[in-house]
C-alpha cells in the first residue's frame, strides 16, 4: 500500500512564504547606532566588525599620508627655505578635506527608509514591500544585508566608510573620493619634488626616528599615493558617467547592457545639483555643508 503523504500545515505554509515575520516595530534597524551629539549633529554608524576594521584601515591610511607628508617630507624643507608654505598649506588644506569627507560619509545616514503611517499623507501606491526588513519602500530603493536596513536611491555598500552610499550621503562619497584623489597625488608630487629637485636636508636632526628610517617610510608613502591616486581617479570617473546615466552602482551590476532606449543622459549641471543639492557651487566640495534638496523628499515623514 501506498504511504500516506505528509499535507503541509497552514502555519508552515505561510512560513515559506516569509508571512510569519513581524512587522518592524523601531524606526532603526538593530545593526544601526543612531546619536546626537552637540555640533556634530545627529550620527548614524553601522554596527558590522568587518566595516569597522576597514574604516580603521583608512583612517590609518589618512594619518600615515598626512604625517609622513608633512614631518618626513615637507616640513623639513619648508625649515630649509626650499617647499614653498602655499604649497604645505594645499597639502594640509587637501589632508584636513579628506578627513572631513571621511567623517561626513561614514557617519550620514544614507537614505534610510523610515516607518510610514497613514498619518504622513504620503501617497506609497507605487512603492513595494521589502522580504527583508517587511516595510514599503520606494522604486530603486534596495535592502543592504551589512546595515540590515532599505536605502533610498541605494549605490553600494562600501566597506571602507563602514556605510551605505545612497541618496542622503552620495555627495559626502564623491567629496571623500575627490579630496582623497588630490591628497594622493599631493604626496606623489612631494614625494618627486624630495627625490629629485630639492637639495638633502641641511636642518634635520640626524638623530631623530623619522630622518633614521627616511627611506622606507617614502617608499611606502610613493606605493600607496599611486595605488590611491588611480583607484580614486579611477572612482571618479566611474560615478561621473553613471550620475549623467542616472543609473546606480547595484543598477549597473544588475543589468550591465541595458536597453538604449531606457538611459536619461542628462547633462553634467543637473546631474550634481540634485546630487548635490541647493545652494552655491562654491561650496560643493565642502564636506562640513549640509545638503538641501531641490524637491520634497517624499519618502521622509521627518528629517534625517
Amino acid at each position: 500500500m501506498y504511504e500516506k503523504e505528509e499535507v503541509p500545515s497552514l502555519s508552515t505554509f505561510v512560513s515559506g512564504l516569509g508571512l510569519d515575520k513581524a512587522a518592524p516595530s523601531s524606526e532603526y534597524s538593530s545593526n544601526i547606532i543612531v546619536k546626537s551629539l552637540p555640533i556634530l549633529g545627529r550620527l548614524h554608524f553601522v554596527k558590522d566588525r568587518n566595516g569597522i576594521l576597514c574604516l580603521s584601515f583608512t583612517f590609518l591610511y589618512w594619518v600615515y599620508g598626512t604625517w609622513c607628508g608633512l614631518v618626513v617630507v615637507l616640513l623639513p624643507h619648508m625649515r630649509d627655505k626650499q617647499a614653498s608654505e602655499p604649497f604645505v598649506a594645499l597639502y594640509v588644506l587637501c589632508s584636513v578635506m579628506c578627513i572631513c569627507a571621511l567623517f561626513r560619509a561614514a557617519t550620514l545616514n544614507p537614505g534610510r527608509v523610515p516607518l510610514i503611517s497613514e498619518k504622513d499623507n504620503i501617497d506609497t501606491s507605487d512603492w513595494e514591500m521589502c522580504d527583508k526588513c517587511q516595510r514599503k519602500r520606494p522604486k530603486r530603493a534596495h535592502h543592504c544585508r551589512r546595515c540590515q536596513q532599505c536605502v533610498v536611491r541605494m549605490d553600494h555598500h562600501c566597506p571602507w566608510i563602514n556605510n551605505c552610499v545612497g541618496e542622503e550621503n552620495h555627495y559626502a562619497f564623491m567629496q571623500l573620493l575627490f579630496w582623497a584623489f588630490c591628497l594622493s597625488w599631493m604626496a606623489f608630487w612631494s614625494l618627486m619634488l624630495h627625490y629629485w629637485y630639492y637639495p638633502a636636508c641641511t636642518t634635520c636632526d640626524k638623530e631623530s626616528f623619522e630622518f633614521k628610517h627616511e627611506a622606507w617610510f617614502t617608499y611606502i608613502l610613493t606605493a600607496l599615493a599611486i595605488f590611491m591616486g588611480i583607484m580614486m581617479g579611477g572612482q571618479l570617473i566611474g560615478q561621473h558617467f553613471s550620475l549623467l546615466l542616472d543609473r546606480t552602482t547595484l543598477e549597473n551590476m544588475k543589468d550591465p547592457h541595458p536597453d538604449i532606449s531606457t538611459i536619461r543622459i542628462r547633462s553634467e549641471w543637473s546631474a550634481y545639483r540634485e546630487m548635490c543639492g541647493s545652494g552655491s557651487m562654491l561650496f560643493w566640495l565642502f564636506p562640513c555643508r549640509s545638503r538641501k534638496v531641490l524637491r520634497p523628499s517624499y519618502f521622509y515623514s521627518s528629517p534625517v
